[in-house]
């Protein structure tokens, strides 16, 4: 079948490039892998080498990756943990490593010894009903939530299994459905609306002009001796205590929003964004300056900061504070260098003019200021002077200059510059890479008939870098989906199956979606359902279909930029001229005469056997009825040629030996050697010994 399917490829094209061959010769070899593989059900080898694809993402590829698709089971907050027997829906009963959290149960992979790959998650906020059922802990779930109405069976003979499982579920439903989180919710959608954002960031930009005109009329309260003296004085009257009620009034406000903030995204979500450091930073100061405490007045002036919030609010300021940001510490270290360089030429100047201008080069630190104003003002006003009063050059001053402006001016002040330059450049192109990936998401949300499979697309063509790499984790990703074991893949698994893949965001697979993924049923059984064949054709060609579309998208984002433009186009012309496309139509219909030619091979084995029963069954009879000597010896002489032992011999060695050829096990060589003739030619011979000792008659009679 292979061959024909090699045949029929060859002559696709007789014209065509070595290029194109090769690439007919890998789908030729992919079509045989894929047909070999039909209706295989999952195969592991306790006793040898375990089968890596029942380990899950996260051992091989994503060894690197934060957050592997394939989920690991929880390494902290453990309450309690077993190798408990377990049944998930219509699953087989397996025995698992089972760990309790204080929000969760995580069930081991059944084919992972090791107990680190996940096999399920249920969310104790899910349990709506906890019984006991013939010695098994009995979950149901919500129809509508994360575990789709699973059904969980724990098999335990310990009773407080059952009693912390129903303390957690208790527990967490009373969290997750508590008034305060209700509130919070609501708060959250408020605190987050554009309209009060921009409330926020106006409130913002009048306080700091307020601390801006403060800080020019520099206010004095009625009761300062000055304003006593003209009370008239712009300076005077009611704007100090007016700006003062004012101050007051931002900083309670202020100091609510920090607070709101904090209730609304606390905890974790609140600390790691800086914005909101910085803004509890400014409040705290503000307090305290609010305080009037004595000694920290200047701490006032720490209001103006407040400003830099809004780039927070606003994407062009919050991409030139954050490009800022990220420069500094490289340009911290180009400064080391040259505070290094200062140090040396000021320990230099200081030994070879201290004793002429004491003033200016009397110590290490005065000679470090006068080279600052040399190098920031241009000021050499001291008692060295490049001339003399007799017109005559002091070369050693002037020696000492040229070092000094060459050193510190020419070197060191370009490299910090030059430091700051690249890491700027660098964080902006990252932002701009980062703006560029979202206009890309955006796209792919708003493309129709993909098969919804965007997000687990994007992260596996992450993880895989060659075709083997992906067919192992296209395997993995089957066997996680198959959750029962059943070798197929049905709507049900996975629309319950993708959305428990750790993806951003997460993938609900619809019925349009899966009409989509089976072709329109080309590529699943006559039940609808994909096998582990029909799987990997699937995600192969959700592969390509989506680097396609992303080639679409990206020429359209770069349509000004034309040499781009031209080369992503012609890239996505040649992945839609792709040979490949009539190979996987061929590929279908090798699967399709694979499934066939395995059900003749078993209905013709099964008629073999039928008939050598029946054979047998009869030969034993006549033995039986021909034991008599001479009843043989009638039968010989009067029966002619036709009741020939020989004739015998050949019919019952040719049912055996035809019984052998048809049950004899079907081996993927690509993976093993082919079985040894020498087997089943000595089990012929042994057949045909029996055979003769069945046809020929001996001195007891027949055999």
């Amino acid at each position: 079948m292979a061959d024909n399917f090699s045949a029929d490829a060859g002559q696709i094209d007789d014209g065509m490039g070595q290029a194109m061959k090769a690439k007919i010769k890998e789908q030729q070899a992919y079509a045989r892998a894929m047909s070999s593989r039909v209706n295989a059900a999952p195969k592991v080898d306790p006793d040898g080498v375990p089968d890596h694809a029942f380990e899950g993402f996260g051992t091989i590829e994503a060894q690197n990756q934060e957050k592997p698709l394939v989920p690991l089971m929880p390494e902290r907050g453990i309450l309690k943990e077993s190798w408990l027997n377990v049944e998930i829906g219509d699953a087989d009963k397996a025995e698992v490593r089972v760990v309790i959290t204080a929000r969760n149960i995580g069930i081991g992979a059944q084919f992972d010894k090791s107990g680190e790959v996940m096999r399920d998650r249920l969310p104790l906020e899910e349990v709506t009903d906890i019984s006991q059922q013939g010695g098994a802990i009995v979950l149901q779930t919500n129809p509508e939530g994360y575990s789709s109405g699973r059904q969980y069976k724990i098999y335990t003979t310990e009773s407080d299994w059952h009693a912390l499982i129903e303390k957690n579920v208790a527990a967490e439903h009373k969290r997750v459905n508590s008034k305060l989180k209700l509130v919070r919710r609501v708060l959250r959608g408020y605190y987050n609306s554009r309209p009060y954002q921009w409330f926020l960031s106006t409130t913002i930009v009048v306080n700091f002009f307020l601390v801006v005109y403060e800080s020019q009329i520099q206010p004095l309260p009625k009761t300062d001796p000055f304003c006593i003296a003209d009370p008239t004085h712009a300076r005077c009257g009611d704007v100090y205590e007016n700006l003062q009620t004012f101050d007051i009034l931002f900083t309670a406000f202020f100091a609510l929003e920090l607070a709101v903030n904090m209730y609304v995204h606390w905890f974790f979500a609140f600390i790691k964004n800086p914005w909101n450091d910085f803004d509890f930073i400014i409040v705290m100061i503000s307090l305290v300056n609010a305080a009037d405490i004595e000694g920290l007045e200047y701490l006032s002036g720490a209001r103006a900061f407040r400003i830099f919030r809004l780039a927070g609010k606003f994407e062009s300021l919050r991409r030139i504070v954050s490009a800022l940001s990220s420069s500094i510490l490289p340009m911290a270290n180009a400064f080391l260098i040259g505070g290094i360089f200062l140090l040396i030429l000021a320990v230099l100047g200081t030994e070879f003019f201290k004793k002429r201008d004491e003033t200016n080069f009397g110590t290490m630190f005065r000679t470090v200021y006068s080279l600052w104003l040399m190098i920031a003002f241009g000021n050499w006003e001291n008692d060295l002077p490049v001339l003399r009063e007799d017109n005559t050059v002091d070369t050693g001053v002037l020696i000492y200059l040229i070092v000094v402006v060459v050193v510190l001016l020419w070197v060191a002040l370009q490299v910090v510059l030059a430091v700051l330059l690249d890491n700027f450049i660098a964080a902006t192109a990252n932002e701009d890479n980062i703006l560029r990936k979202n206009e890309l998401l955006e796209a792919n949300a708003q493309n129709l008939n993909t098969g919804g499979l965007e997000p687990l697309l994007m992260e596996m063509l992450k993880l895989f870098d060659t075709s083997e790499q992906l067919g192992r984790g296209i395997k993995k990703l089957f066997h996680h989906l198959d959750y029962n074991n059943r070798g197929t893949i049905t709507y049900e698994k996975m629309h319950q199956g993708a959305k428990k893949l750790q993806t951003t965001p997460q993938i609900l697979v619809s019925k349009e979606d899966w009409k989509i993924l089976i072709g329109d049923g080309a590529n699943c059984d006559e039940n609808g359902d994909m096998n582990i064949a029909h799987f990997e054709f699937m995600m192969r060609s959700q592969v390509k279909s989506y680097v396609q579309r992303n080639l679409t998208d990206i020429a359209a984002m770069h349509e000004e930029e034309i040499e781009q433009h031209i080369i992503l186009t012609a890239l996505r012309l040649l992945l839609m001229l792709d040979p490949s496309t009539r190979m996987e139509s061929l590929m279908v219909k090798v699967n399709e005469l694979s499934q066939d030619v395995a059900g003749v091979r078993t209905k013709m084995m099964q008629a073999v056997k039928r008939i050598e029963t029946a054979a047998v069954a009869v030969l034993k009879v006549c033995g039986a009825i021909f034991s008599l000597p001479a009843f043989g010896c009638l039968v010989a002489v009067t029966a002619g040629p036709f009741s020939s032992p020989c004739v015998n011999v050949c019919c019952i060695a040719f049912l055996g030996w035809l019984r052998l050829f048809l049950s004899r096990p079907q081996q993927d060589t690509s993976t093993t050697p082919p079985r040894p003739t020498s087997s089943l030619r000595g089990q012929t011979w042994r057949l045909l010994g029996a055979s003769t000792c069945l046809a020929f008659p001996t001195r007891d009679g027949w055999s």
